[in-house]
């Protein structure tokens, strides 16, 4: 069974890691013994580089990674970039402009960094969650000058409906809005998703999908499942997404990721 696999591909917040943030010694354990049968571990995640900076370290991550949720391919050892889209102008603008109206906190991404008109509560819930420090710009000028590889809304999801309805009422916003998490919506750029990005990273490691494992929770993580060879959803995930997976894993509180990975590499019915 596990000869048939090539690449683990992995989200990280409600799937890798636990609620601590930490991944589990059963999941680590999963992991390098799929290593050791000759395969390759990855991740595919919303997070930015130096946020999941410490998980390649760590869990020495040594192929390209799925970031900005699909927006950027990028290897964490050579740093080379495999893929880097950006959001239009007229869409930057269009979500700078509807700032006021909706009560969200606006976080824009950028070369690498996050940079936000203020603080509040919830950006630090984000930060500690995320592991690094956004950069303070008050004045919207400044970050409306720069490229945008993303656009991170954080507020009441009653809104997420009206707020997508607005922007893509303009016609000049062809952007892909996604829930990442109950109380995030993001702008990416046009025809951007996990599922997406990983046909591009299986053609550049000459892959087939159906030599790829994925494992996700949330709507971002769907098309990405979908197109795996396996795709597995955590049972602490999204509804829609575990509807499409090939396979409910336990929670990521449970070694979800790790079980199931066992189970497949030992060839036994998951």
């Amino acid at each position: 069974m596990s000869a048939s696999y090539k690449l683990v591909v992995c989200d990280v917040d409600g799937t890798l890691v636990n609620d601590r943030k930490e991944v589990s010694p059963l999941t680590r354990e999963a992991i390098e013994l799929f290593r050791r049968q000759g395969g390759e571990f990855s991740l595919a995640t919303g997070r930015i580089e130096k946020s999941v900076a410490v998980f390649c370290r760590d869990m020495a991550i040594s192929v390209p990674v799925i970031l900005y949720n699909g927006a950027k391919i990028y290897h964490p050892q050579t740093r080379e970039v495999i893929r880097n889209l950006l959001l239009s102008p007229e869409e930057v603008n269009q979500a700078a402009a509807m700032m006021l109206d909706y009560p969200f906190d606006f976080i824009f991404y950028s070369g690498g960094e996050a940079y936000i008109l203020r603080h509040s509560s919830a950006i630090g819930v984000y930060e500690k969650g995320d592991g690094f420090t956004c950069v303070v710009e008050p004045d919207i000028s400044q970050i409306l000058n720069r490229e945008i590889t993303k656009i991170l809304m954080i507020g009441d999801n009653r809104f997420f409906s009206d707020f997508r309805e607005e922007f893509t009422s303009n016609p000049a916003c062809r952007a892909n809005l996604v829930q990442s998490e109950p109380a995030y919506l993001e702008i990416l750029p046009q025809g951007v998703n996990k599922g997406d990005a990983l046909k591009v990273l299986a053609d550049h490691l000459n892959l087939s999908l159906d030599e790829i494992i994925c494992f996700g929770d949330n709507l971002n993580d769907l098309e990405m499942i979908q197109e795996a060879g396996i795709g597995v959803a955590m049972a602490n995930g999204r509804e829609e997404v575990r509807q499409v997976a090939d396979i409910v894993a336990p929670t990521n509180n449970e070694d979800g990721v790790g079980t199931v990975l066992k189970s497949i590499l030992e060839g036994k019915n998951v």
